[in-house]
C-alpha cells in the first residue's frame, strides 16, 4: 500500500512530513492561486525533510487538469468562491488529489490527514471518500498536540512563518480573508492585491455587486481608495509583523 500525506503548507501536515517522510511522499494540490510564500516554502519542507530521513522524499504537486487554475474558472463563470459554496476547496484541492490517487487504485493507498490529537472527535477534514484510500489520523494516533508540532517544526528549522495577510486564506484572494488581511496584502504586496482587485471586478454584474471576499464588501478598489487615503494606518510595524500561527480550514487550505 502507498502513503502520501496530505500536505497544506501548514503546522500539522508539516510535523506529518517530519514524523513519516520516511514511509509517505507528501501531496499538496495547487490552485495557482497560492502566495508565493507558499510556492516558497514547498521546495524548503521537501529539502529539510528528504535531509532529516536521508531519503528521496518528495512533495508532489498537483492541479486542475481542466481549468489549471483557479482564476480561470471564475473568470470563466464570472462566479467566485464563497461561503455557500467552496468550490475552490472541491475542484481545485480535493479533486485533483483524488485524481493523482487513481493511479494507486490497485495496490491501496493511505492518504495522512493532519489533525492534531486537540482536534479528535470534532472533525475528519474536508478530503475526498474514494474506496480504496485508507484515510489516517496519526498525529492523533499518535497523541501529537499542536504545541508539540510546533516544537517538532522548530527543531527541523521549517515552522511557517507567514507575513499577517496569511493568517486567515491560503490563496491569495481567499474569501476567508478579513479587511486586516488585504489591508496588510495592500502594503506588503500591493501588486498581488491588484490582481485579487483586477479579478473581482472582471465579474461583477451590471449591479456591480461584489461576489469576491465577502468581508471587503465596498470592493477591494473603493477599500484601497480608503486605506490609502489614511496612511497612518500603516504607521504601526507590529501590525505587519510576521505570524507563525495560522487558522485551519479543513486539510487541505493554509487557512
Amino acid at each position: 500500500m502507498k502513503s502520501f500525506i496530505s500536505f497544506s503548507g501548514g503546522v500539522e501536515s508539516s510535523t506529518m512530513c517530519v514524523l513519516f517522510g520516511n514511509k509517505a511522499d507528501a501531496i499538496f494540490a495547487d490552485t495557482g492561486f497560492e502566495h508565493k510564500e507558499m510556492y516558497e516554502r514547498l521546495p524548503k519542507v521537501e529539502e529539510a525533510v528528504k535531509k532529516f530521513h536521508e531519503n528521496n522524499f518528495t512533495v508532489h504537486v498537483v492541479r486542475n487538469e481542466e481549468w489549471g487554475i483557479l482564476q480561470n474558472y471564475i473568470r470563466e463563470y464570472k462566479f467566485y468562491p464563497n461561503f455557500q459554496n467552496r468550490f475552490c476547496t472541491g475542484m481545485f484541492k480535493i479533486q485533483p488529489i483524488d485524481k493523482f490517487l487513481m493511479q494507486f487504485k490497485d495496490e491501496g493507498v493511505e492518504i495522512m490527514i493532519g489533525l492534531n490529537r486537540d482536534e479528535a472527535g470534532q472533525r475528519t477534514g474536508n478530503h475526498g471518500l474514494l474506496p480504496f484510500v485508507n484515510y489516517t489520523y496519526p498525529l492523533i494516533e499518535n497523541n501529537v498536540s499542536r504545541d508539540m508540532c510546533k516544537q517538532i517544526l522548530k527543531s527541523a528549522n521549517i515552522y511557517p512563518q507567514f507575513p499577517p495577510f496569511m493568517k486567515r486564506g491560503g490563496c491569495v484572494g481567499c474569501y476567508y480573508k478579513g479587511k486586516s488581511e488585504f489591508k496588510a496584502l495592500l502594503k506588503l504586496q500591493p501588486k498581488e492585491y491588484d490582481k485579487v482587485m483586477e479579478l473581482e471586478e472582471v465579474i461583477q454584474d451590471k449591479r456591480e455587486k461584489f461576489f469576491a471576499p465577502t468581508n471587503v464588501r465596498q470592493g477591494l478598489r473603493k477599500f484601497k481608495e480608503e486605506v490609502l487615503a489614511q496612511p497612518d494606518l500603516f504607521e504601526a510595524e507590529e501590525q505587519y509583523a510576521t505570524i507563525n500561527d495560522v487558522t485551519k480550514c479543513g486539510v487541505f487550505c493554509n487557512r
